[in-house]
């Protein structure tokens, strides 16, 4: 079999890592063909660089002292890998003592401080992997083989930093929203917001979405602190807000209340969203609003900012968010998600999020969410999502209008407060 320079310059260096590593036969060749996959599919993310599979092409590795990467404090640091370096330090012992713990590795012969470096690289900023791979003196494979891994394992952890608030937290957000708004009872606050993608191989027509972008619609939840609460990655972009919600399992909870609030606690969102007692939208303004019902729904718009702003800043700090070129549905999954549980990491170790650069467009205030909230419409079908037939169907729509009387009764006693 004919291999050319770059396919044959890849595997030797798989192999020879494999050697080294001192693995039994079996695992040696398991991890050899795991690598040089890994290898492969790195230079297929990279599809624009077409140089790389050309025949008479030859990869030539650049010398660099990756230790200088090691040794730079802030802020430099921190404006190229978007962690301060005492954050950075924690995530690498976070992260390696997960990659112990699950079983994913046996035990860590090097340090996995550079690999992290590259990965960081890649999430804050549009470099591709060849442009990567020659920053930090490895091949492309090598830099996606770190890359899928990594976020991987960062997605796995996202239960540990991607948590509903308990009763003590509900309190304290509660009592922010209320005390910033006038509006009593907020815990949290809903909505979606597209993630662009590279057009999938298969049913790509389903990720087009109203920009006429390719697209997943992701749908989150956060606090008055910008801490993401709830996640839910992985609906394609043709698909409305609301019916994304429909079918996360915050939904369901929520519908069969399962404990997730008090009758007195409730989360917000746009008018994209039907109303219920435990999720409550603003007034629609088709010229006939009330002075109080105004009142009521720019006190509204000033807690439901925070998510706005919440997306703004992941965006900025994790810029490959606006744009990740991938065919790979799976990947992309995994990488959205780790940029928002790296998100929530930084919030939660005290890490001061860096602010938007003047490119990175503007984060909307009151007024301006006043506006798109009057002109959001409600195109969503009533099909159910994700429900089994028969009576366990009928039930569910049974407590769904329950849900909806109560949100409505609700709404109306929250605006005698106006």
């Amino acid at each position: 079999m004919d291999l050319d320079e770059v396919a044959y310059g890849n595997a030797i260096e798989m192999l020879e890592q494999v050697l080294i590593e001192e693995y039994e036969n079996d695992r040696a060749i398991g991890l050899l063909l795991g690598r040089m996959g890994a290898n492969i599919m790195g230079m297929l993310e990279d599809g624009c660089d077409l140089e790389e599979n050309q025949e008479n092409f030859n990869w030539e590795r650049v010398e660099v002292n990756v230790d200088e990467y090691r040794r730079m404090g802030d802020p430099s640091f921190k404006r190229h890998f978007r962690l301060s370096k005492p954050t950075y330090e924690k995530l690498v012992l976070t992260l390696a003592e997960y990659l112990l713990e699950s079983g994913r590795v046996l035990r860590i012969r090097s340090s996995i401080d550079i690999p992290l470096l590259m990965v960081l690289w890649i999430m804050a900023n549009p470099d591709t992997f060849r442009s990567v791979a020659l920053r930090f003196g490895v091949l492309p494979g090598v830099v996606h083989f770190h890359y899928a891994y990594i976020i991987e394992a960062l997605r796995e952890m996202g239960s540990m930093y991607i948590r509903w608030p308990n009763e003590q937290e509900r309190q304290g957000i509660k009592a922010r929203f209320e005390a910033y708004s006038g509006l009593p009872g907020i815990v949290g606050v809903l909505d979606g917001t597209y993630q662009n993608v590279t057009a999938p191989k298969v049913q790509k027509d389903r990720f087009r979405n109203r920009h006429h972008t390719y697209a997943f619609n992701t749908m989150a939840v956060c606090d008055d602190n910008l801490l993401i609460r709830d996640l839910y990655v992985g609906e394609v972009g043709s698909m409305h807000d609301q019916r994304v919600f429909r079918r996360s399992p915050l939904y369901q909870k929520l519908v069969r209340r399962e404990g997730l609030l008090q009758p007195d606690e409730h989360i917000i969102g746009d008018s994209a969203y039907q109303i219920m007692d435990s999720v409550l939208p603003p007034f629609r303004n088709v010229g006939n609003l009330t002075a109080a019902q105004r009142a009521y729904n720019y006190a509204f718009c000033k807690c439901r900012a925070r998510i706005e702003h919440a997306f703004g800043k992941a965006f900025g700090q994790w810029r490959r968010m606006k744009m990740l070129h991938s065919c790979n549905i799976e990947l992309a999954v995994d990488h959205f998600t780790a940029s928002y549980v790296l998100h929530n990491f930084m919030i939660l170790n005290g890490e001061k999020l860096i602010d938007l650069d003047p490119d990175d467009g503007f984060i909307p205030d009151e007024e301006d969410l006043a506006d798109r909230n009057e002109e959001e419409e409600e195109d969503d079908d009533d099909d159910d999502d994700g429900q089994e037939g028969g009576a366990a169907n009928a039930n569910f729509a049974h407590l769904v209008r329950q849900a909806h009387r109560a949100g409505v009764l609700k709404r109306t006693q929250l605006l005698q407060l106006f």
